[in-house]
């Protein structure tokens, strides 16, 4: 399809239940669901979504990270179409919809690179680099992912604390030892007051961190 052709399929396609305001983005919002999207994605190529306007509609930047993010193709190569991305995100769902899964055999070579866009002094380029961290949250890479944290530049913005509020969280329902141990220590100095806190009520809230590391979690608030 070409690009009006799909601006009018989205169009046609539109939810007229979707909550715009969720997004938080300045960019036009057809109303198209995520689902859709993805589904929609599995038509195009990277060199065709490239092609496409950025911040044309919310739908066609989220189309093209999809596709991108998704795209099989070696690191080297992927590895500039992922940079040139990450540069023009601007609201948090087509960040956090773009995950990368990055194949066996070059996983290192992304988590570097993911490492790499922490240092960013984009909001989005940072919290794209933290939401992909997220698939590195193991035995292997747990202490090396809280090493990296302290390279992030853009504390104080709300979707990069959010964001490390999330993956340290999530760090506790799946590396509990090494998390306890980094929040009591290394993320009262590297963490902001808001993601530090933020952090805790994350786990208090979730479903997979069991009842006595909640109560733990009351003993670590900042004040």
């Amino acid at each position: 399809m070409t690009y009006e052709e799909t601006v009018d399929f989205l169009q046609k396609n539109s939810n007229k239940k979707f909550n715009n305001n969720i997004i938080n983005s300045k960019v036009p919002i057809i109303g198209c669901t995520l689902p859709f999207v993805r589904k929609l994605a599995k038509q195009f190529s990277v060199q065709q979504v490239e092609r496409f306007p950025v911040h044309a509609y919310y739908e066609i930047d989220l189309l093209r990270g999809i596709v991108i993010s998704t795209a099989k193709m070696p690191f080297e190569q992927k590895r500039e179409h992922l940079a040139q991305f990450a540069g023009t995100i601007e609201n948090w769902a087509v960040c956090d919809s773009s995950a990368v899964k990055a194949p066996v055999d070059e996983r290192e070579k992304y988590f570097r690179f993911f490492c790499e866009l922490l240092c960013s002094d984009k909001p989005f380029v940072c919290r794209y680099g933290v939401v992909d961290l997220l698939n590195y949250l193991d035995s292997e890479h747990i202490r090396s992912v809280f090493a990296q944290l302290k390279n992030i530049r853009q504390w104080g913005n709300y979707y990069v604390d959010m964001g490390v509020a999330w993956l340290v969280a999530t760090a506790m329902a799946k590396c509990r030892d090494e998390t306890i141990e980094y929040m009591e220590r290394e993320a009262k100095t590297v963490l902001n007051k808001f993601a530090y806190n933020k952090a805790l009520q994350k786990m208090r809230e979730s479903y997979r961190v069991s009842e006595a590391d909640k109560q733990w979690s009351y003993t670590q608030k900042i004040i």
